[in-house]
């Protein structure tokens, strides 16, 4: 783990929505927590020797983070349809500071744990990216497991990224959190680049299965009005992914 993550290791919940922290507008003066993602191409028949790891291991070291108080929970979260970026470590935290601080600490417990060197990303994936983003207000989520099983993105190049966040706080969020009280989502949410990520706004819908997700969507995108924000106003090209998540980091109670 320590030499697979690089400079990072990363991550909204995710818990990733909300992650322990209060949920604040962007503009207030207690900020929302951040999420750090390490993505990685990985030959896809190693997969399952990666997210092994990660349950044998990485998820003690991150927890070793949590126990920190630097993150406040962490995992990974892998391609399953359109996307070749297919294994991506995640973190959340209160700022960059503590995201860094916490993957010191993680790389540190995992490599005591593992004094052969344990497994290095480099033998299995050919190229790394990591970035930085802020995590917008989430839906209110009883999914107390961590996020997940199953993740719908949306991901857009924006140029005015302040009023996607306006729009999804006044339009969009309050319809997500329909679709989740019906049930057909976990949770959904948003968060947007602060650093190194040209997909810069970046909208996650997560449910117990694809199925769940598309019918919750049908449900979402059929609640809106002529009022609804059109984002393509800001927002040029556009890519959609699923994900499925592994076991999640979130302290002594796991």
């Amino acid at each position: 783990m320590l030499r697979r993550l690089m400079m990072f290791a990363v991550a909204a919940a995710f818990m990733w929505p909300g992650a322990g922290f209060a949920q604040e507008e962007m503009a207030e003066e207690a900020p929302l927590p951040m999420l750090m993602i390490s993505s990685w191409k990985c030959d896809f028949g190693d997969v399952g020797a990666i997210g092994a790891d990660w349950e044998a291991g990485g998820v003690a070291a991150a927890n070793a983070a949590i126990a920190a108080g630097h993150w406040a929970s962490a995992g990974v979260f892998y391609h399953d349809w359109a996307d070749e970026w297919n294994v991506n470590f995640w973190a959340v935290g209160e700022n960059e500071a503590h995201l860094i601080e916490g993957q010191d600490v993680s790389n540190a417990a995992y490599e005591a744990a593992n004094p052969d060197g344990g497994l290095n990303l480099w033998d299995h994936c050919s190229e790394h990216k990591d970035g930085f983003y802020q995590l917008a207000k989430s839906t209110d989520s009883t999914n107390e497991s961590g996020p997940g099983p199953e993740m719908g993105m949306s991901s857009w190049k924006c140029t005015d990224v302040g009023a996607v966040w306006e729009g999804w706080n006044t339009y969009m969020l309050p319809r997500a959190q329909a679709v989740v009280d019906a049930g057909s989502w976990n949770d959904a949410g948003m968060f947007v680049h602060a650093w190194a990520g040209e997909w810069n706004v970046n909208f996650y819908y997560m449910g117990d299965d694809i199925p769940a997700i598309l019918e919750g969507w049908d449900a979402y995108v059929g609640s809106f009005g002529d009022d609804a924000p059109d984002i393509t106003k800001y927002c040029t090209e556009h890519k959609d992914g699923f994900y499925s998540f592994s076991t999640t980091a979130m302290g002594a109670g796991d």
